[in-house]
Formats: C-alpha cells, structure tokens, sequence
C-alpha cells in the first residue's frame, strides 16, 4: 500500500486514540456490560414523543401537530406513547422500558453544533472540551478496545485515551482494512512514529473484528432495511459473536423537523421502535439482553408551540429512552410544565441530562460519578 492509499484509508476508517496491539488479543468477557447509544440527530420533539395527553395546553399549543387522545398509547400518569412507537409498547408492559422525562441542562443553546458537544461532552454551556463524557470514563472501565461507533464520528466516545473504532459498517472496515498489511511502529522521528504506530492500530483492530466476524452468528430475527435497522444489526452480531467493546453507537438522523413534523418525525419514530424492537429480541434470543442497556439522546428538544409550518422550531428539554433487562421500567423525572414558558417558549427541564450520565457511570458501569452533585436515577 503507497503513502496515498494508506492516508485516504486512515481518513476513512478514523481511529480515534491509541493503544498497542498486543491489547487487543485480550479476550471478551461474555458478562461485560454493553451501552448501546442510539443518537436522534436534529433534535427530536419530545412533547409528540412521549406525550402529555391529559394537559390541555398541549392541544391548545399544538391544534394541528398535537397527537389526539384516542390514538396516544397510554402509559399511566398521564403520558402516552407516539402511536409510532407500538412496536415497544410490549416491552414498557415487561417493565423492561424507562422514559426519562424534562431533560436538559441550564442556559440552553439552540444550535445543533454548540449542544451537541455539551450533549456529548457533558460540559457546562459556557465550557468547552475535545473529551467525550464516555471518553474520560471508558479508559477506567477496561483495557483494550473500548467502543465502536458506526457513523462519521466518536462523539461522546473521543479522546485521547479513548479507544474507539468509526466505521461506516464493519463490512466497509474490513474489506479496507484487508488492505493493509501490519508493520512494527518505528521511532526515527516523530512524525515516523505517528504515522507507522496509526498503521500497526488499524492492522491490529481489523485482526480482532476479521477473526470475530468472519463466522457471525446467527441472529433468528428479522431487521428492518432502514439504515438503523442494518446498524442495529451489526451491532447485534457484534455483541452476540464477543467483539471486545463496551460502547457501540449508531444514529438517527433527520429530527430536525420545522415544517410537515407528523409525517417526517412519525416515520422516524417507526423506524426507531423497528430497530430497536428487533435488536431487544436478538438480546434476548442470544442471553444477553441483561447484559445490555440501550439509551437514547438529542442534543434538543423542540418548542412548545407549533409554528407556522407545521412544525417546531429548536428547543430545549426532551426526554430520553432507557431499555434492557436489567432497567426498572418507569417514569422518571417530572413532566414539563406547560403553563410557565420562557420568553423563547420553552418549558423549564426538570432533570439535568448528566444526572443520567451519572446514573449509567455508577449504576451500570460501576464506575465513580464524575457528575455527582446532580444526583442519579433509580432506572437501572
């Protein structure tokens, strides 16, 4: 492989960190635990989500977009679930589902760029950081490879000490990856060193997924063809044929839904239910749905009132998904309060979203909470 090859290969397959080879022959601990991201990119309208079907200000704000009453699927308290969201309705009823209402953090922003990386990094508004709230808690977790996102980026996976894979698909990796033929990192002179030490990681991350993936397990259970659907999938035989990772992330995109919101966020919410539908059985049908848990987040929430367009315009609180066999299905956190806006038309958020951070890093990955003083959730 020439200099050229090699370089578009490295942009291609980003390796976000570092460690030597040797690590990743560490074999997999079939009981580790697995956090499995699901991001709905764009901002995702929580109000028509999980919904407030017994406020009448919801319908008052929203007399075009409002989900009526007959179709909502009661939940209890008050809440219901979008009609789009059916396929997980059986797993709320097994208590193996958690919705964790208001979330959000102070001083919201409404660009996706600026609250994404709060969202990801898990920072104040006014702070700034490179390192993802799982990149500083991973290296903790486990040696060796510590997550693999499929989509362009980390995201709350990056850093430094971060072992993390981006890929498009584990197919598209390994057939680069097949490319490459290993060589010793050498330390002439710095730039050397870099360059050969990327070469010798990316050889030794496709050794582990070639030698994990060649003969994948069978799943028994049918995927959707939406693109989450197949990355749900890959995600599934990751697990169940014992790659060595304890985050995976996929994305949702298309959230951002100004205008023609019922049609656009409905199929988005059909797709999501599918996806993660199929995935929960494949857990389950494979042993290890107690060993997972699935969460999901939006870097926002919309606005109350609908607009002209039949849509919402960026928000601030949302509300986030929690599955997996060892999650105390509920609710949890307090509803919105629609009666008191502020001057952008937002609801106050009731829950600080690192007060779930804190919850999956003490509750689920055993972990101290770098993020204590706003307390945890009893969902897991």
């Amino acid at each position: 492989m020439n200099r050229r090859e090699f370089m578009g290969m490295a942009a291609l397959l980003p390796w976000l960190g570092g460690f030597p080879g040797e690590v990743l022959a560490v074999p997999a601990r079939p009981q580790q635990r697995i956090l499995v991201l699901v991001k709905l990119a764009g901002g995702n309208d929580g109000l028509n989500t999980l919904i407030p079907h017994a406020d009448p200000l919801y319908y008052q704000y929203r007399p075009s977009i409002g989900v009526p009453k007959h179709r909502v699927l009661n939940i209890g308290e008050n809440q219901g679930l979008n009609p789009y969201l059916k396929a997980l309705k059986p797993w709320w009823d097994k208590g193996s589902m958690a919705w964790v209402q208001g979330v959000g953090y102070p001083h919201g922003t409404l660009s996706h760029f600026r609250s994404s990386d709060i969202w990801e990094t898990a920072v104040d508004a006014s702070q700034y950081t490179d390192t993802g709230w799982l990149g500083a808690l991973l290296p903790e977790c486990k040696p060796g490879l510590h997550g693999i996102a499929i989509g362009e980026n980390s995201g709350p996976m990056a850093g430094k000490n971060c072992n993390t894979i981006a890929m498009q698909s584990p197919q598209s990796f390994l057939s680069q990856i097949s490319l490459l033929e290993d060589i010793q990192p050498v330390a002439t002179n710095s730039v050397l060193a870099h360059v050969t030490n990327v070469h010798h990681q990316l050889y030794a991350a496709g050794e582990q997924l070639s030698n994990k993936l060649q003969r994948p397990v069978t799943l028994g259970i049918p995927f959707s063809t939406s693109k989450l659907g197949r990355d749900l999938e890959a995600v599934a035989k990751m697990i169940l044929t014992g790659v060595d990772a304890a985050v995976y992330m996929v994305t949702l995109d298309g959230f951002d839904t100004h205008s023609n919101q019922n049609a656009v966020q409905s199929n988005l919410l059909h797709q999501l239910a599918g996806a993660l539908d199929s995935f929960a059985q494949a857990m389950q049908r494979g042993g290890r749905w107690n060993d997972v848990m699935l969460m999901t987040y939006s870097e926002f929430g919309r606005r109350v009132q609908e607009n002209h367009g039949k849509g919402t315009d960026h928000g601030t609180a949302g509300v986030q998904l929690v599955m997996g066999g060892k999650v105390r299905g509920g609710l949890y956190g307090e509803p919105l309060d629609l009666s008191h806006l502020d001057s952008d038309g937002n609801p106050q958020h009731t829950v600080d979203f690192r007060t779930v951070y804190g919850t999956v890093a003490q509750r689920w990955l055993g972990q101290p909470n770098p993020w204590s003083q706003f307390g945890t959730l009893p969902f897991v």
